[in-house]
C-alpha cells in the first residue's frame, strides 16, 4: 500500500490531488489482488483500472508538463521523457491483454511497475516542481 505524504507534494494542489487519485487505484488493484478468487465483477474492475491508467496518463501528463514548461523546472524535458515510456508500458500491457486475457500475474506485474513508477517518478521527478512554484511565487 502506498500512503500518501507530504513528501509527495509538488506545490500544485491540482497535480497533488491526481497523483493521490491515482495512489488509491493502484491501492485498489493491490487490493483485487489480494482477494483469493475474486468475483468476475471483481476481476471486471480490474479492467476498468487498466483503463483509468491510460485515461490518467493521458489527462494528467499533459497538465503536469504544462504546468511544468510554465514554471520553467529544469526536468521538464526528463518529465515528458519519462510519461512517454510509461504510454508505451501501458499501450504494450494492454496489448498483452487483449492477446492472452487479463491473467493475474499480469495484473502483478502492472501492480508493481506503477507502485515502482510512483516511488520513483512522482518523488524524484515530479517534485522537483515545488521549488520552481515556490520560487516564481517569491518573485511576485
Amino acid at each position: 500500500m502506498i500512503i500518501w505524504t507530504k513528501e509527495f507534494e509538488t506545490g500544485s494542489a491540482k497535480l497533488d490531488q491526481q497523483h493521490r487519485l491515482l495512489m488509491d487505484n493502484i491501492n485498489l488493484l493491490k487490493d483485487l489482488l489480494d482477494t483469493p478468487n475474486p468475483s468476475r465483477q471483481e476481476a471486471e474492475f480490474a479492467v476498468f483500472l487498466v483503463d483509468y491508467l491510460e485515461a490518467y496518463a493521458n489527462i494528467h501528463f499533459q497538465g503536469e508538463e504544462l504546468c511544468m514548461q510554465s514554471y520553467r523546472c529544469p526536468v521538464h524535458a526528463l518529465n515528458q521523457k519519462e510519461h512517454q515510456r510509461f504510454r508505451g508500458f501501458i499501450h504494450d500491457y494492454k496489448r498483452l491483454c487483449e492477446v492472452e486475457g487479463f491473467r493475474v500475474e499480469l495484473l502483478r506485474n502492472l501492480h508493481e511497475v506503477m507502485r515502482t513508477w510512483i516511488l520513483e517518478h512522482i518523488l524524484k521527478i515530479d517534485t522537483q516542481l515545488k521549488t520552481c512554484i515556490q520560487n516564481q511565487q517569491a518573485a511576485v
